[in-house]
């Protein structure tokens, strides 16, 4: 039997909408061309994405804070599939060889999925933005 992948997509809950949020607030723009986080009337972020550089399947690193930068739409669609090169060479700058290295080791070891743990401590992190 052959496993069909293409269509599958990752399930978006509370914790994860609570990081983007985060990471959004923390970054203030777009970490590739500076435009600026922009906010609705509600104090929301409505522009820019909170982009993974491992992806969000990988859970040792979904929600670790190195990990994760703000990008603009096109920044995203960028880094994310055109450019993987820029995005790991930006890693590495930002990071450091050290870090990105163990970012790296994290992101391929296991991890036990815990939301409520995960929403916890993003909650307390957002109380510091």
């Amino acid at each position: 039997m052959i496993l069909d992948i293409t269509n599958m997509r990752i399930k978006i809950d509370k914790a994860d909408q609570e990081f983007s949020y985060f990471i959004r607030l923390r970054d203030k723009e777009c970490r590739r061309c500076g435009s600026k986080v922009t906010l609705n009337a509600k104090g929301m972020p409505n522009s820019h994405h909170a982009s993974h550089y491992f992806g969000r399947g990988k859970e040792s690193t979904r929600f670790d804070v190195e990990n994760v930068d703000t990008l603009c739409f096109g920044c995203h669609q960028e880094w994310g599939s055109k450019d993987r090169e820029g995005y790991r060479v930006f890693k590495l700058r930002q990071l450091g060889k050290t870090r990105f290295d163990l970012l790296t080791i994290q992101a391929n070891s296991y991890k036990k999925r815990d939301r409520a743990m995960e929403l916890i401590i993003i909650k307390e992190m957002l109380k510091h933005v």
